[in-house]
């Protein structure tokens, strides 16, 4: 066939053995030689002449003779003569290239696409037929083409075989392929790979198209038809294709076939037809390309084969309506059929364009030949595709069928009897086709009562075949399988003993509804009811839109009209009854207003168990009022989906063209990722040149398009009042990415409830906030605001509200054109040498002027004709002149001066109560700070990266209102006044950067609200001890140390300790630690920690790193003193293991676990790790083996629980390796200690237990708890060790007891199952069971009289030793 390398072949030999020839000549193509001479053969074999006669020498007399000569030498000469792309025997006739021309030992090579077998008169004696290249092969050729080199790109290797699948090993499409792929990324590969599957190649699209047109019409329509319905005959034996094609009126079946089997078009593997892919996508082109083939417009659903004297007048016109009315394509035999075409093949089509076939087999079924043909082409298709198959077994078993016997068997023998000769040679394949049929699991019907239920049955029998979906989502879903899913699995999540309410939150236009669709489509089976009520906000505003609705709910439901809703009311009431009687999916599109809810599906009563209620709406506090069970927040499209979304509407393909790419680029990025506008505006443009794109573009960005503003707008029309208006338009001219607290603070100022509004515009999805607290918008809503106040007076901007446009503002602030009706104004210019200047007495009318911004202006004159009424002023780059401004500043709530040329802000302060922000960052020129006494509600002064800045002002200390001071980068500033530490409401310092500073004073104690300070990269190198004495601060960056204060603060006490280690008692005094838990120790610092632990009573936890195991067992002698250490010390087994990772010395106190016994044995049980139902049961036992003991005996439940493993040792210490338990994860280690003691030597004070070592040996971390804080330990404590094991681990634990007692016995439970919730009563008493045991969480102590033990620890007080 055509591109599968025969001229590379031809060209290789020809390379490889040309030297040993006296003449050699490579004609190539000599189709296209023909071709350009008109199928002139005299041009070739002239051409051909000359090409020899410059390779054998002749003396030049005249064209005859010379060719006589040429002749004449050319039979004694040995030739190579290779003839590429012949296309028949004639061209080899007529060309001078017989052997006889020839010298001995001549060769000619012919390549060409017919089989070589049509050339034997030619004298053509040896062929080649070229193999089909190897995986390895096509990976190295398609590689040499994407890649310039033999083997792919690593990352590529995904995508390589979707190439290589696509090109079906066929060279000409490997290097065709890998050519489009070359120098593209990961992302355009997806891309041209996906559009590969429907628009071929141009090349590789008219090369094989060239090898189906060298065959003739009539072979020709037999290949399209074969391609057409390739899912009927490739895999078919021979015989079955030629039958099928007989029967279709293709009289000369056999011979085209073999034509086509000679030109390589298909070919017979065995004996099952096979057809290249590449053949079957460029024939489908064409095919669908031909005038003279009608295809269907679009596949069947279903085909229905029927008897029709059995059943046509009631039960197949009763399940063809119903098909229909499910919306099913149906194909009958006696309506389907194009007049004037073969009604076989017309069948055959219809069979195989079906996408499932409904067989019914009634008992006269087999008296029709019609329908045995039919039955036997729909086995066929079943077999060969993935068209599905339902069998209805009407008034006849299927053994019947299978075996035909019975009333089914007698109508079959009744058919052969009548024409025996006709039928005689397809008796064996009808049966054939019979026992298949009814062997395959299909629906019986037997004298059925009630066929409307059978039919019923029928039908979601195949719409669950088929996969139907019931509602049309859109032509191009990009990204919505994805998002579907994740849907579904919060359905799916949901425990279904109640009704599930699921609200879709989203901006108008990112596709809640789209959504919505699929979901309900993917699900809606699973109920007896359904329904879609569509854009409720829109018909809830009709005439009788919530009649309606009603109606239609019902109706939907229930498949019925004839239950009338006649008011509002008693629709509600009709559908409180009705909707509970079955399991329903409701979903309830566009919603905006609680009532409408109310009217439609009022309560969760109205529904039974399991049915699911899907809300989409774009407001957020509508859903919390319902108080859906789960919320899906609408995610935006990424980069890719977004330009693919565009350019299925923009291009009608999914990337765009090449020179409308960087146009492309910047439509998407106008759109910002919302669906909507990506379609309204890609389809707007498409078929447009590049000079209307441009302009579009320049007019969207001023104005933009009228579709995709109505469906924003509907969200700004459906706000409650004016005031939130006014925010929502406020915002979207001046403060998209401000801090949301500044926002508030500005617009309270202006006389707005901010807080309020901007939780409702936050809940309208109009805008949004990011984890920083900054205001976002999406920019199509915001360009919407913006039009909203430019509609009103497009040719008057003077008369607007707000004004933003660049030239607008300079043309109506040059012209002196302000008027009173300006209540913002925004003009952020470029950085300019030179800036632009305007006049103050521009704004001498703007009388209401409140909001001003400005970036890179100057303004000459005098201040004060600046608005009385300003609450923000903005003016990044303000010039120095600002200094001397004489207007009334009273009203100012915010004051935004970032790169300030200013030295000083006021050389003349006045009393500005209301300003609550002051910002003067990137100030380089300033030098000093204001008088803070005219500011006594200022909340933020941020300074940073002010360099020249060398003091603050000691009046800092009237603040008494100020959350956040931010001296970030002030280089120059050397010394903090003394006053600002009486600042008790400030929140947040940051000195970063501030270099000079060298020393925070104790003073800062009386900061009293401070949780923030950063100074790190300052000449601070003590921090002072009255930080630790702070019991607000919560975040510290200082002298290299950085994090939260629980973290941070141990490793300042343990650096105070260094280099002696020696905890000063003084600094131990002057301290407030009785809150500190944990201590973090340096790997080779841990000398002395004896000292440090005992100078700190109340640590809890001691973080140790270790280096080697050796020094696990040196560090706890030294620092606990443990007597039997011995016990610790490693097995060779461990010795391989790498440097340790953080080990954990851990314990703590409590007065409510230690009991004390006179009995000579009792067990102690220590739980580690979470609550379960095993441990109830594990303690149990253990209680019980201790309550039916023999005196002395210690016996323990062992491993006959399939929910736990036992390891035990004798004495005080066991080992044990972690088990690989596969599907379960360890939840829970219990810990039993059996000790013995005698009244006389039980200690009077002090727990029973003095150390408990946990040492992971193979991780080299160990765990050492002392004992009389053992019990108190948290959970999450417990849970460091358990996450520290894992399988092959080996572990060792050893018990170190008071003086007076001793372990017996010491046995671990690992328990592995699921977790269970305590009770309230177990988790505030700590009790597990037992008739005489005390115990919280984790300890218990067994054993003695529990009201005197409980007592004893109520008055006792435990100190650490």
């Amino acid at each position: 066939m055509s591109g599968i390398g025969k001229t590379t072949i031809a060209k290789g030999l020809h390379n490889q053995i040309s030297h040993n020839f006296d003449v050699t000549e490579f004609v190539p193509n000599i189709k296209d030689r023909l071709e350009r001479s008109a199928g002139e053969f005299n041009y070739v074999k002239e051409w051909l002449r000359c090409s020899f006669q410059k390779q054998v020498s002749t003396e030049a007399r005249n064209f005859f003779t010379d060719t006589i000569i040429l002749e004449k030498k050319l039979r004694y000469m040995k030739v190579f003569l290779v003839l590429d792309n012949v296309r028949s025997g004639k061209e080899l006739e007529v060309l001078p290239v017989a052997y006889e021309c020839f010298g001995p030992g001549s060769v000619i090579i012919v390549t060409v696409r017919i089989k070589p077998d049509l050339f034997h008169l030619s004298g053509v004696n040896q062929t080649y037929r070229v193999k089909e290249m190897d995986y390895n092969e096509c990976v190295e050729l398609f590689s040499w083409s994407a890649f310039k080199k033999p083997t792919p790109e690593r990352s590529f290797s995904g995508l390589i075989n979707y190439a290589i699948e696509y090109s079906d090993g066929l060279p000409l499409a490997l290097v065709a392929v890998g050519s489009a792929l070359s120098e593209k990324g990961i992302e355009e590969w997806e891309n041209v790979l996906d559009w590969l599957k429907s628009v071929p190649l141009q090349d590789l699209w008219e090369t094989l198209k060239e090898s189906i047109d060298s065959v003739e019409y009539k072979e020709k329509k037999i290949f399209l038809e074969l391609v057409y319905l390739r899912h009927v005959f490739i895999g078919m034996g021979r015989n079955d294709v030629t039958r099928l094609l007989l029967k279709a009126g293709h009289h000369q079946a056999k011979r085209a076939i073999k034509v086509l089997e000679d030109h390589s078009l298909v070919w017979f593997d065995g004996d099952k037809l096979c057809m290249h892919r590449l053949l079957q996508d460029t024939g489908t082109k064409m095919y669908m390309e031909n005038s003279w083939i009608k295809p269907q417009q679009r596949p069947y659903d279903v085909f229905l084969s029927f008897r029709g004297k059995d059943t046509r007048s009631t039960f197949i016109s009763h399940l063809h309506a119903s098909l229909e009315n499910a919306g099913l394509h149906v194909f009958k035999d006696d309506n389907g059929i194009p007049r004037g075409e073969n009604v076989s093949m017309s069948l055959l089509k219809a069979i195989g364009e079906s996408k499932t076939s409904i067989i019914i087999l009634s008992p006269n079924y087999a008296f029709s030949r019609w329908c045995l043909q039919e039955l036997e082409d729909i086995i066929l298709c079943y077999k060969n595709t993935t068209q599905k198959l339902l069998p209805v077994f009407y008034n006849a078993d299927p053994s019947e069928v299978r075996n035909q016997t019975g009333k089914f068997g007698k109508a079959f023998e009744r058919l052969l009897k009548i024409s025996p000769i006709m039928e005689h040679g397809k008796e064996q394949s009808w049966r054939k086709a019979l026992r298949e049929v009814g062997c395959i699991a299909g629906i019986v019907i037997r004298k059925s009562r009630n066929e409307s239920e059978d039919i019923k049955n029928i039908v979601e029998h195949v719409t669950h075949m088929l996969d139907m979906k019931e509602l049309f989502v859109a032509n191009h879903a990009v990204g919505v399988e994805s998002r579907v899913e994740e849907v579904i699995v919060l359905l799916k999540n949901q425990q279904q003993e109640n009704p599930l309410l699921l609200g879709i939150l989203g901006m108008g236009g990112s596709g809640k509804t789209t959504i919505a669709k699929a979901v309900y489509n993917k699900i809606f089976r699973e109920f007896e009811g359904r329904c879609f009520l569509i854009n409720i906000r829109e018909v809830w505003d009709q005439d009788n839109g919530i009649l309606h609705l009603q109606q239609q709910l019902l109706s939907a439901i229930y498949k019925t009209t004839k239950i009338k809703i006649e008011n509002t009311e008693s629709g509600k009431s009709i559908l409180e009854k009705r909707l509970g009687q079955k399991k329903i999916l409701l979903v309830l599109d566009d919603v905006d207003k609680l009532e409408q809810i109310n009217s439609l599906a009022a309560s969760r009563k109205w529904f039974c168990p399991g049915s699911t209620i899907i809300i989409t709406t774009r407001d957020e506090h509508l859903l919390r009022c319902l108080r859906v069970d789960k919320l899906y927040s609408m995610k935006e499209l990424n980069d890719d989906e977004s330009m693919e979304l565009f350019s299925w509407h923009a291009f009608k393909e999914p990337c765009p063209k090449e020179e409308f790419a960087l146009l492309a680029d910047e439509v998407v990025s106008y759109c910002e990722r919302l669906p909507l506008a990506l379609e309204v505006i890609g389809s707007y443009l498409f078929t447009r040149e590049v000079k209307d794109w441009k302009t579009v573009l320049k007019i969207l960005r001023a104005i933009p398009h009228n579709d995709v503003q109505k469906k924003l707008r509907i969200s700004f029309d459906g706000l409650d009042n004016d005031t939130q208006r006014e925010i929502f338009l406020d915002v979207a001219f001046f403060f998209i990415g401000m801090d949301k607290n500044d926002v508030v603070d500005i617009l309270n100022g202006c006389g707005h409830s901010a807080e309020f509004g901007l939780d409702i515009l936050m809940e309208r999805c109009l805008i949004s906030m990011d984890t920083k607290r900054k205001l976002g918008m999406h920019g199509l809503l915001r360009d919407m605001g913006r039009e909203i106040i430019r509609e009103k007076l497009p040719a008057k901007p003077e008369e607007r509200s707000r004004l933003w446009n660049p030239e607008e503002v300079l043309d109506v602030l040059s012209k002196d054109m302000g008027t009173k009706s300006i209540e913002g104004l925004a003009l952020n210019l470029p950085n300019s040498v030179n800036p632009t200047q305007l006049k103050t007495k521009a704004f001498k009318r703007m009388k209401r002027l409140r909001l001003l911004q400005f970036a890179n202006l100057q303004l000459a004159g005098d201040f004060k004709y600046l608005s009385t009424d300003l609450r923000w002023l903005c003016w990044h780059g303000c010039p120095s002149e600002y200094a001397s401004a004489n207007f009334e500043q009273g009203n100012l709530v915010a004051i935004d001066f970032k790169y300030s040329k200013l030295k000083l802000l006021w050389k003349n302060g006045q009393m500005m109560k209301q300003l609550k922000i002051l910002n003067l960052s990137h100030s380089q020129h300033l030098t000093q700070t204001p008088n803070f006494s005219n500011l006594p509600n200022l909340e933020k002064l941020i300074l940073k990266y002010c360099p020249k800045l060398t003091s603050i002002s000691h009046t800092i200390e009237h603040l008494k209102q100020i959350l956040l001071i931010n001296l970030k980068g002030c280089s120059g500033l050397r010394v903090l006044p003394r006053s600002i530490y009486k600042l008790k409401s400030l929140k947040t310092l940051n000195l970063s950067g501030c270099s000079l500073i060298g020393k925070l004073e104790e003073d800062i104690e009386q900061m009293e609200s401070l949780t923030t300070l950063m100074a790190d990269k300052t000449a601070i190198t003590q921090v002072p001890h009255a930080l630790l004495r702070l019991k607000s601060i919560v975040y510290v960056s200082l002298c290299d140390f950085e994090g939260l204060s629980r973290n941070v603060f141990p490793s300042i006490i343990w650096s105070w300790t260094s280099p002696t280690n020696n905890f000063s008692p003084q600094v131990q005094s002057f301290l407030d630690l009785s809150n500190l838990v944990s201590l973090i120790v340096p790997s080779g610092n841990s000398q002395g920690l004896s000292s440090i632990t005992r100078g700190l009573p109340q640590v809890q936890n001691v973080w140790l790193e270790c280096s080697s195991q050796l020094q696990i067992t040196d560090v706890a002698s030294d620092t606990f003193d443990v007597t039997n250490c011995d016990d610790m010390i490693v097995t060779s087994s461990a010795s391989n293991v790498s440097k340790g990772s953080t080990s954990s010395f851990a314990g703590c106190c409590s007065e409510h676990d230690i009991v004390e016994s006179e009995n000579s044995l009792n067990p102690i049980l220590i739980r580690m790790g979470m609550k379960c139902s095993v441990t109830e049961v594990l303690i149990g036992n253990i209680f019980k083996k201790f309550s039916v003991r023999v005196s002395g005996d210690c016996l323990l439940p062992g491993n006959k629980h399939a929910d736990w493993f036992t390891f035990s040792g004798i004495d005080s210490s066991v080992t044990f390796d972690v088990p690989q338990v596969n599907g379960r994860k360890l939840k829970t280690v219990l810990l039993c200690i059996v000790y013995s003691s005698s009244p006389n030597n039980v200690p009077s004070e002090g727990p029973i237990l003095k150390n408990l070592f946990i040492i992971n040996q193979t991780k080299t971390t160990p765990y050492v708890y002392d004992g009389d804080t053992l019990a108190s330990l948290r959970d999450e404590e417990w849970q460091k060790v358990i996450s520290n094991l894992e399988a092959g681990d080996k572990v060792h634990i050893v018990i170190v007891a008071k003086l007076g007692i001793t372990v017996k016995k010491t046995a671990v439970y690992l328990i592995y199952g699921e977790p269970v919730n305590q009770t309230t009563e177990q988790q505030a008493e700590g009790i597990v069971s037992g008739d005489d045991m005390v115990a919280d969480a984790n300890l218990t102590v067994h054993g003695g009289d529990e009201k005197k033990t409980l007592n004893s620890l109520r008055k006792r007080k435990f100190q650490r030793v």
